[in-house]
């Protein structure tokens, strides 16, 4: 749900063609709540009496406006007495005059007038971010931090800590909100946003993609701007960012991603090196997600910088400039997967307060003296080197470190005094610590060297999150199994393969997450783990994955009447324990997921029969709801009664159980299972029915998808599935057809009455569809693929049908007669297909593909088909009637017998038009193209006659992409120079292409030797361009390409690629500030 602004989604549900709901107003009574709720924390004000005439009369104020209703609370909660609320009653900003459609402008001023003054600067800020931006809590804080925002330190307070108290009061306020996808992530209304401009004025400035200074902003006014950002194209060129060069007092840019924009972006060097030589006052600059190798070193010249983010970007290395920042506070370098090293000038940023360094999988040790940067607050990773690099003892002067530490390459501390050293207990505000040995170099590995390390490391109480990975000793600290890290929430004991035992874990009293894998050495699990009683009291999760030597699992905490209760865990997963016997614990009330997954000798002590045990132990688990059973050997059905207990459970997976030949004894244990709505079969090749009796069964009455996948034995379908919405079949060769013995055609009671959508592939002795026989009147969706056996799809009926698939079914003759009755289909879509007989098509039908159906020559229905806008069509039609006025877009492909093209300059709706490969058509309809096409594809069309210059391009005033080779330009492509008179140069080009083209593919013009000037004048908005297969091409415009180019790609055109070479070719200087720029598939920048 989507409370932003209405009229922008008004625009989305246009383009999507979804119907818009508009949320109604809260009512009085829920307006009231609301406002309660945000102001004193309840939902009513009977407990407040003193708030309660007052509180309505301010709640009518909101005229049942959502957002109104929680600010105005957050503007409340911080008055303590009625006087207060009945002055915030009577503001004067009440009176205020509105646009119409706007009452809660008001409130969100009168919401912004209270907010303290530390506050409101803050919040400002956030209007350099596009609407819908989110952002991470710590990220926003440290912008804040360096944009002079904070005044901790004058407090000799945290200033990080400063920063999050008050994102959280602005959170509380509801000025900026939590986002439903991300929980990490928090936004502004897009009201909110245009608040925060609002006071930022002629300061703050944004721009996106090609756009350049909007009409709101003055360039002269550009030298006031403060706070910018730009929203980036997958391109930036220079004239992209020229606003930007003129900010002259800029204090803040931010390269940023909205909603709409690109994953990541490209930018020259020099592009970059000409806009930051400009703005000498930057104190934020950012950079995420650009898709850049290297750093301009004028970056050093920037020396009021205190934030810098290059993160995800491809970066291999720093410049030694940077070390000139010495006001720098954050450099941020998270996810910059090709950053090999730290400068060494790193150590000179005596500022540097948050260094960022997560997720660098390529960086090898830490720079020598990295220990003197004892401001240091975040240093999110560690990772030690050898006689060159940073070793770990220089973590003790780094006495400030808070939040996560993740210490990497401890294999090569060689001396246990350097972890000592490391002093991690003094940290007092480390809560997330993760330690991991990396490659051992063979015998040279001393083991107890490793645990002496290990136990040195030993942090503050305060830890909440602990991962050991790779660690090679044979015993866990013994810190670890200590009662007084009393905090730990999450525990992480990872590819440790010596360790031998598990001591006393149970007793930690806030462990919620516990995930065991690799400890190959563990053979026993039991009273030492548990470590006394009542272990694990708050423990939700327990994975044990890969314990190859794990045996056996005790449920007895001491004497054995002291099982185990595991009182809170909600999800079980054991996988990959090939030796593990016995059965699971019986007290796991709470219980709601279970994966048990590639344990195929699983055995219990007293009964070879270890499935039967092993699913015994789950017999009492009523709250189970998940259930995952994978690579089970001997695993035949399941045990009579089994089903009766598992009354919650809602989804049932099994995978990999070569025996499992069915699931039940007969069909009334399926009738158990009321709440199960998921089932899914896997890779179970003795598989054969649901049921071991030949009866008709009944699937659960909430039943709604079902899967079976390379069930290679599988007969049939249950008889009865009336609740099932969501079918999916696939690799299931011997499926003949469901069970329709049942089958009344005067009742019409389909056994799959509810279903939505049928997918089946790869069942080869279906003759007909796999739905059954009758009306299916709610299928929405059918798709039949590589079925070799389907030989009709008649007996079914499918009135609400959308969407048709018919993939690889040779045997198929004939489309069903009901096809033109169909009065909801929209999507229809054949392939590899010998159909030779081709009914009229719905006339609700909008998109229609054909793909190698050899045996239809025309549809001739098609012009009637007043909703078609889509038309696909590759190596089948030898005639195309005319076409629908509505179709958009046109792909011809792989045609030889097509040989005229239909009329087509009647089609104003018609925007895109691809022919290739279509070897008899000698030239376009006589009355041109369509008027307002924007992409036109022709390629390998041989036998075309019509020059290039009689396709009438230039008269296409919204033509945008243009693609074709020299064999297919009407016999021009041998003769072809672009152009062959240089007097006629200019009007060569206009004649050829609009100048309105901004992508352009030119192919196998085999004799063009040069490219004129031509190119560059009256392309001017070209963005794109590619050249290949162009062998005597040798020269480009002598005054280059047009600057608006973003992306030049040159291949097979061996004469141009060493003068295009990076620094060295002499055509380097007209394309540098191209963006990106691919030659023989080589990526030059």
């Amino acid at each position: 749900m989507n409370t932003n602004s209405y009229n922008r989604n008004l625009n989305v549900a246009s383009i999507t063609r979804a119907s818009p709901y508009p949320l109604r107003e809260l009512s009085c009574d829920n307006c009231v709540s609301l406002l309660a709720f945000h102001a004193l924390g309840v939902t009513n004000f009977e407990s407040h009496p003193a708030f309660k005439i007052i509180g309505k009369k301010i709640a009518e104020r909101c005229k049942g406006l959502l957002l109104a209703a929680k600010m105005l609370g957050g503007v409340l909660r911080t008055k303590s007495n009625p006087d207060e609320w009945e002055d915030t009653l009577n503001n004067e900003i009440w009176d205020l005059p509105t646009v119409e459609n706007d009452e809660v402008l008001p409130i969100l001023k009168l919401s912004y007038v209270h907010l303290p003054s530390y506050l409101k600067r803050c919040f400002a800020y956030c209007a350099v971010f596009p609407k819908d931006y989110e952002i991470e809590r710590d990220e926003l804080v440290l912008l804040w931090i360096a944009g002079g925002f904070l005044d901790g330190q004058k407090a000799n307070e945290n200033i990080l800590k400063l920063g999050r108290k008050h994102f959280d009061e602005l959170v509380s306020r509801s000025f900026l909100q939590q986002s439903s996808i991300d929980a990490s992530k928090f936004s502004m209304h897009d009201l909110l946003n245009d608040l925060a401009k609002s006071i930022l004025g002629g300061t703050c400035f944004s721009s996106g993609g090609s756009q350049v200074a909007s009409n709101e902003h003055d360039v002269s006014s550009l030298e006031k701007t403060r706070y910018a950002s730009f929203i980036p194209s997958w391109y930036v060129t220079s004239k992209c960012l020229k606003p930007y060069q003129g900010m002259k007092a800029l204090r803040s840019l931010i390269l940023v991603r909205d909603g709409s924009s690109v994953d990541s972006f490209f930018i020259s060097n020099k592009v970059l090196h000409d806009l930051l030589t400009n703005l000498k006052y930057l104190r934020v600059f950012s950079l995420c997600r650009c898709d850049i190798v290297e750093v301009p070193n004028c970056v050093g010249d920037l020396k009021h910088l205190r934030y810098l983010n290059f993160s995800y970007t491809n970066i291999e290395r720093l410049p030694e400039s940077i070390g000139a920042l010495c006001k720098l506070q954050a450099l941020i370098l998270r996810g910059c997967q090709m950053l090999s090293q730290l400068p060494k000038c790193i150590t000179k940023l005596v500022s540097l307060q948050f260094l960022d360094i997560r997720d660098t999988e390529s960086l090898q040790e830490m720079p020598l003296g990295i220990g003197n940067l004892n401001n240091l607050i975040i240093l999110s990773k560690f990772v030690v080197g050898l006689e060159k690099g940073s070793q770990l003892k220089e973590l003790k002067n780094l006495p400030h470190l808070e939040g996560k530490l993740f210490i990497s390459e401890l294999q090569k501390v060689e001396k246990v005094i350097d972890a000592v050293d490391a002093n991690l207990l003094r940290k007092l505000g480390l809560t997330n610590l993760s330690l991991h040995w990396g490659e051992h170099l063979g015998d040279l590995h001393n083991h107890e060297c490793e645990a002496q390390v290990l136990d040195s490391l030993r942090p503050h109480t305060n830890l909440e999150n602990l991962a050991i990975l790779n660690y090679r000793g044979v015993i866990f600290p013994s810190w670890l199994d200590c009662t007084s890290y009393s905090k730990i929430v999450s525990l992480r004991l990872w590819d440790c393969p010596n360790v031998m035992s598990l001591s006393m874990i149970g007793q930690l009293p806030s462990l919620k997450e516990l995930s065991l894998k690799g400890l190959h050495a563990i053979r026993m699990i039991g009273f030492e783990f548990y470590g006394g009683k009542r272990p694990f009291p708050s423990l939700t999760t327990l994975e044990f994955v890969e314990m190859l030597a794990w045996k056996d699992w005790s449920p007895y905490a001491g004497r054995p009447k002291e099982e185990v209760s595991f009182s809170c865990l909600k999800h079980l997963v054991v996988r990959g324990c090939p030796s593990l016997v016995g059965t699971l614990p019986c007290q796991l009330d709470r219980l709601t997921k279970l994966e048990i997954h590639s344990c195929p000798h699983l055995k219990n002590s007293t009964n070879d029969d270890c499935n039967k045990e092993i699913l015994k132990s789950l017999i009492n688990q009523t709250s189970l709801t998940i259930l995952t059973i994978k690579n089970l050997a001997e695993f035949v059905c399941f045990d009579h009664g089994f089903m009766s207990h598992l009354i919650k459970l809602k989804e049932l997976h099994i995978e990999g159980c070569d025996q499992l030949k069915y699931l039940w004894q007969d069909g009334n244990e399926m009738l158990n299972l009321t709440c199960l709505q998921e089932l899914t079969i896997v890779s179970c090749p003795q598989f054969t029915s649901f049921v071991a009796r030949e009866t008709e069964i009944e699937l659960s009455c909430n039943l709604e998808n079902m899967k079976l996948i390379n069930c290679t034995s599988l007969e049939k379908l249950p008889s009865k599935m009336y609740t099932l919405t969501y079918l999916y079949i696939v690799g299931c060769p011997k499926l003949i057809r469901p069970n329709i013995s049942s089958y009344d055609p005067n009742n019409n009671n389909n056994p799959m009455s509810q279903l939505e959508s049928s997918c089946t592939r790869k069942c080869d002795s279906l003759t007909f569809c796999p739905s059954a026989k009758g009306k299916l009147a709610t299928l929405k969706t059918f798709v039949i693929r590589y079925c070799e056996g389907v030989e009709s799809l008649e007996e079914i009926t499918i009135d609400s049908l959308k969407h048709m698939e018919i993939y690889g079914c040779p045997n198929l003759r004939s489309l069903p007669q009901f096809l033109p009755r169909l009065s909801h289909l929209t999507e229809l879509s054949i392939n590899d297909c010998q159909i030779e007989n081709f009914p009229p098509l719905p006339l609700t039908l909008s998109s229609l593909t054909l793909v190698r159906c050899p045996n239809i020559e025309t549809i001739t229905s098609i012009t009637s088909c007043n909703n078609l806008t889509y038309l696909s069509e590759r190596g089948a039609l030898e005639i195309i009637d005319s076409l629908p006025l509505p179709i958009r877009y046109v792909f011809l492909m792989d045609c030889p017998k097509i040989k005229s093209l239909p009329e087509w300059r009647h089609l104003t709706s018609l925007q895109v038009l691809s022919i290739q490969r279509c070897q008899n058509i000698q030239c376009l309809p006589e009355g041109g193209l369509p008027p307002n096409l924007r992409s036109f594809r022709f390629l390998e069309c041989e036998n075309m006659k019509q020059p290039v210059r009689e396709w009438g391009l230039p008269l296409l005033t919204s033509f945008k992409s243009l693609a074709i080779d020299g064999r297919s330009m009407g016999g021009e492509g041998e003769k072809v120079r672009f152009p062959s008179e240089e007097e006629d140069e200019e009007d060569a080009w206009s004649l050829l292409f609009p100048s309105s083209l901004t992508w352009l593919w030119i192919s196998e013009i085999r004799n063009v030797e040069r490219l004129s000037d031509g190119l560059r004048n009256h392309l001017s908005s070209l963005r794109y361009l590619l050249i290949s297969n162009c062998p005597k091409l040798r020269d480009l415009p002598k005054d280059g390409l047009p600057p608006s180019l973003q992306q030049l790609l040159i291949w097979e055109c061996g004469n141009v690629k060493d003068r295009c070479s990076k620094h060295t070719g002499d055509y380097w200087p007209l394309i540098q500030e191209i963006p990106y720029i691919k030659i023989d598939w080589e990526l030059i920048q």
